[in-house]
């Protein structure tokens, strides 16, 4: 079965350039007119990743991001006409995983979903230990003390992949490189943002001290031990 992406925009134009080149590239498509149509798709319909327009009737983009992130981690990239920082830090938090400025070159856009699904679907070790924090990258389930830690997808990656590495300091352009790839903005800050994210949800599930160590000027390490 090919992998199904939902776009929820209500420019018909550009989702139809957007879905013409996915489906050259051997996904299914789904396009929504409003966001509320876009959730009953979603839905009904299981898609492996969103593209979302900020700027939709109804449920606007930002909404849909977060009624979809309750309920499940797909890759989600979201689309603004604005360049403004504020909009692109509001969906990180609410959880997107990309963000990218209309106007765009539709094959670019397809390149930052195919990386997103990359890294979705990437084999990993069967568990990743450090106490009472578990991590399954086959099952992408992270847990503490047995119980299951709401990650997006991109949190799920960081944490995986400093958890595959212990001790090693990772600078942000590697983490970039690492868990973005070539679907990377070139925004450092948004290393930044997802990391300070995954701390909040450890520290909310027990885990203390927390085991991701900042290197001033310099990344990230993680330390099991300290």
């Amino acid at each position: 079965m090919a992998t199904h992406i939902l776009i929820a925009d209500d420019d018909r134009a550009l989702a139809d350039a957007v879905s013409w080149y996915l489906e050259a590239e051997g996904y299914a498509v789904s396009c929504a007119a409003t966001g509320d149509v876009a959730l009953q798709t979603f839905h009904s319909g299981h898609p492996d990743a969103l593209i979302i327009d900020i700027m939709m009737p109804g449920l606007d983009g930002f909404q849909l991001c977060q009624a979809v992130r309750r309920e499940s981690d797909i890759p989600i990239l979201m689309l603004s006409a604005r360049d403004g920082e504020a909009d692109k830090v509001r969906a990180l938090n609410l959880g997107a995983d990309d963000y990218v400025v209309k106007p765009f070159s539709a094959m670019e856009l397809v390149a930052r979903i195919k990386a997103l699904l990359r890294r979705s679907t990437r084999r990993e070790p069967d568990r990743l230990r450090a106490g009472a924090l578990e991590v399954i990258p086959t099952q992408r389930l992270a847990q503490v003390h047995g119980q299951p830690l709401a990650l997006t997808a991109l949190e799920f990656d960081l944490l995986s992949t400093l958890m595959r590495r212990p001790r090693v300091v990772l600078t942000r352009v590697q983490l970039a490189d690492l868990v973005w790839g070539e679907a990377f903005s070139g925004d450092e800050r948004l290393v930044d943002t997802h990391i300070h994210h995954l701390r909040e949800k450890l520290a909310e599930a027990g885990v203390h001290p927390c085991p991701i160590a900042t290197l001033r000027g310099v990344g990230y390490a993680f330390r099991p031990d300290q």
